[in-house]
This record gives structure tokens, C-alpha cells and sequence, in this order.
């Protein structure tokens, strides 16, 4: 019977063939050998199928409808028979030593449920700093442990710097299928609220920024960040005290401000009016909400 490997890598792609090369072999040089990739193809029209078949023998692939990258992850979980499994995005690039660093620890730590790490730009420095994880909070982190807050405040957690024990996983249901931008947020708390989390100050893959991924459906981003809030708060009612109640208004009140800010830039008042009403009832006495909602007012508009 052939031995199953240490560590499943997952990547799911769609319509990226003119980026998924890069990824792909950013795996295969990998320091770390005890490994499998898995590429899941979540319904591509380009030429993805014919990449894929040209690394017959050095991966696992499989195709099916396009139902968003969340579900192309379940699938790609369902089928990992590593005891670990990590993540990369088909358009970013794994450093040599990736799985190397984070299954060095995780085998050391076995009962630690999710260890993540850092991140750098493929282009260089973006905001004026070097990592994702801005280097004097990755230290930070690295030296005293990840709160709930540090999730909850900024966007310090990437798949692509995770590993994850497949029976965490399993037992949280994979990712939410529901939730297709934010599920990283979305997972990341779910495993903090249930496992030890551990961060490694260390850079272990590379971002690549491109049109698709910095435009977006802003819309949808917002709606699901709300639902990523809500889904905390329902499910772990103790993280309302972990967080703070006004920690979550506030974030929720701006949330709401900026999806009906972007619905009446876009000609939809009747939804603006209705995302600002849920903005107001979160900070009641926060002026420039109420200020909106003044302004707006169906009278107003005429």
C-alpha cells in the first residue's frame, strides 16, 4: 500500500492557465518532499484542463462545475490524504522553503490546529512596507500569540500561509461554500474559537496583484464581510465579549455605510437607504451616519 504523504497541498483555480504555471512549479521545488498537489479546477473555459494534463504523474487534478473557490477547497480536502493540509492561490508563488517552515513547526506542535505565517509581494513593496503582515506586528505575533482581535482588526491571515490540520478541518465543516470572498477570515476564526492558533514570523509565499483580484465585486466583499461578523457572533455568542459589543457595531455600522455608499453611486437608493438604516441602528448616535440618512431621505432626492 503506497504511503500517505505528510502534508496535502490544495490549490484551486479558475481561468488563471496564464498564472497557474508559476504555481505549480513554485510547489515542486519545495525543500519539504513529503507532499502531494492537488489542483482542483473549479469549472475553467481556458486552458487550464491542458496545462493540468501536461503534469500527469506529478499531481492530482480534478474538474468540476464552477461553484466558487470555497467549494473547489472542499473538494480538494475530501480528496488529501495528508495528515496536514496547505493552501496557495493558482496566481501566487510558494517560497522554496514554504512547507518546509510550517510542517517543521506543526510537527512539533501536534496539537495545534492552524499555523500561519507571512507573506510578501511578488512585485515588490505595496504600501510602503515589505510584508503583508506589517514586520513589527509579525514579530509581535510571532513572540506573544494571535488574539481574536488581531483577526478580527485587520487582514493579517492568508490561505496561502496556512497549514491546517485535516481533523480541524473536517470537524469544522471545510470552508463556508455560502461565502465567496472573505472565507479566509471566515475560517481562520472559526479555528481560533476551537484550536490553538500559532503565527511563524517568517515570509512563505508571495502575493501577485493583478486586475482581477484588485477590482472585484465590491459589493459582494462588503456583504460577506458582514456575513463573516455574523456568523461569529451566532455561532460563538462569548465572542462578543472577547471582541467587545462596540468593536462589532463599529465594524459593522462602517461596513454597512460603505455598501450604501457604493449602492447610490451606482443609482440604487432604495438599497443605499436600506444599508445606511442598518448602519444607524449599530452607532444610533455616530453623526455622519445619521447625516446620510438625512440627506437621503426620498424628498431630498427630488
Amino acid at each position: 500500500m503506497e504511503k500517505s504523504p505528510a502534508v496535502s497541498v490544495v490549490i484551486a483555480t479558475y481561468n488563471r492557465a496564464h498564472f497557474l504555471r508559476d504555481a505549480i512549479q513554485s510547489v515542486l521545488r519545495q525543500s519539504f518532499r513529503d507532499y502531494e498537489l492537488i489542483i482542483v479546477d473549479d469549472g475553467s473555459s481556458d486552458g487550464t484542463r491542458q496545462l493540468l494534463e501536461s503534469y500527469a504523474g506529478q499531481i492530482r487534478f480534478f474538474r468540476q462545475e464552477n461553484r466558487g473557490p470555497s467549494a473547489a477547497r472542499n473538494t480538494g480536502i475530501r480528496h488529501a490524504r495528508g495528515r496536514w493540509i496547505a493552501f496557495q492561490d493558482s496566481d501566487d508563488i510558494s517560497a522554496p522553503d514554504h512547507l518546509e517552515t510550517l510542517y517543521g513547526f506543526a510537527e512539533k506542535h501536534p496539537g495545534c490546529g492552524l499555523v500561519f505565517a507571512n507573506g510578501g509581494y511578488l512585485e515588490g513593496p505595496e504600501h510602503s512596507r515589505e510584508t503583508i503582515v506589517p514586520k513589527r506586528k509579525s514579530v509581535r505575533l510571532a513572540a506573544k500569540g494571535v488574539t481574536l482581535r488581531d483577526l478580527f482588526d485587520k487582514s493579517i491571515f492568508r490561505l496561502q500561509a496556512s497549514m491546517i490540520a485535516k481533523s480541524s478541518l473536517e470537524a469544522l465543516g471545510g470552508l463556508d461554500e455560502t461565502i465567496r470572498i472573505g472565507e479566509d477570515l471566515d475560517l481562520a476564526m472559526r479555528m481560533w474559537m476551537k484550536y490553538p492558533v500559532a503565527y511563524l514570523d517568517k515570509v512563505v509565499f508571495l502575493y501577485r496583484k493583478h486586475d482581477a483580484n484588485l477590482v472585484g465585486d465590491r459589493e459582494l466583499r462588503l456583504l460577506d464581510n458582514i456575513r463573516v461578523i455574523e456568523k461569529l457572533v451566532r455561532e460563538f455568542p462569548q465572542a462578543k465579549e472577547m471582541l467587545g459589543r462596540e468593536r462589532i457595531a463599529r465594524r459593522l455600522a462602517y461596513r454597512y455605510y460603505r455598501l450604501a455608499k457604493g449602492r447610490w453611486k451606482a443609482g440604487d437608493p432604495t438599497g443605499a437607504r436600506e444599508a445606511l438604516k442598518q448602519a444607524v441602528s449599530r452607532r444610533p448616535l455616530f453623526p455622519k451616519y445619521r447625516l446620510y440618512q438625512l440627506r437621503w431621505l426620498p424628498w431630498s432626492a427630488s
